[in-house]
């Protein structure tokens, strides 16, 4: 057996395909465990479909073998393993348990790496709430961008860096609220974020629904935004037709046999 470790922006995945469907949770913890498995942020795996529109479903497994209605970069990473291994085309769709994403490849690098753009959808604002931390009250954006986000905007670089660091409290904000829980920054047209998910219950390198979500919050849905995660790999988001766009580089790591 053949799994594939892409990475898209920083968030690590590995991906194969298979007609047997089946609970693969035992094998996503084995397997993503970072000391001794392959390690990544979670497992894809792809069912191909005959239809002539949607090219395959995928079952989405997190690191501690949970499932997930969606991942955004999970999405981009599955994009190009599809066309890599000659499953869909440049442009395709495919069925998650949020429900058809649409995905395309903009731009092949090399036979490795290209630039890939998902379309996660409609978002959906909640409202806001206020939490009290260390004698400061900070208001938290709640979004449902295909899975729940909670995001506070930070009015500087230090109480950005402050409140990512805070490993305690991003736990028991993402417990408390069932939510993967955003920190971000703007300066200029960027804007700085870190996202701490449910499932892989840590801060990762990058989180596309998590970037989505943020960009939602600063409400400039009139421009292309810049959005840097931990990795420092730009995910640019975007807003067109009532409906949310997110592109960046996605790299295949390599393809491990399992003995």
């Amino acid at each position: 057996m053949t799994l594939s470790k892409y990475c898209a922006s920083g968030n690590d995945f590995l991906i194969f395909h298979t007609f047997l469907k089946k609970d693969y949770s035992e094998f996503a913890i084995k397997y993503c465990n970072r000391f001794y498995g392959i390690g990544a942020d979670g497992l894809v795996v792809l069912l191909p479909l005959s239809d002539d529109n949607i090219y395959y479903r995928w079952d989405f497994y997190n690191s501690d073998g949970s499932k997930a209605n969606m991942c955004g970069n999970a999405s981009r990473a599955v994009s190009l393993y599809a066309y890599n291994n000659h499953i869909a085309p440049l442009k395709h769709s495919f069925v998650s348990d949020s429900g058809i994403i649409n995905t395309s490849i903009e731009e092949i690098i090399d036979n490795k790496q290209a630039i890939v753009q998902s379309k996660l959808g409609k978002y959906d604002i909640k409202g806001t709430f206020s939490e009290t931390i260390d004698g400061i009250n900070y208001t938290f954006h709640n979004i449902y961008m295909t899975i729940p986000h909670i995001i506070c905007k930070t009015s500087s670089e230090e109480e950005f860096n402050k409140l990512s660091s805070n490993i305690a409290l991003l736990s028991t904000l993402r417990h408390k609220h069932n939510a993967n829980v955003n920190i971000a920054f703007m300066e200029n047209n960027n804007i700085y974020y870190c996202t701490y998910e449910r499932g892989v219950e840590g801060i990762t390198q990058a989180c596309g629904t998590g970037a989505c979500a943020v960009y939602v919050a600063y409400q400039m849905l009139d421009r292309t935004i810049n959005l840097i995660p931990p990795s420092k790999e730009i995910l640019q988001v975007s807003h067109k037709s009532d409906e949310i766009y997110f592109a960046g580089l996605v790299s295949k790591v390599c393809d491990c046999i399992l003995s």
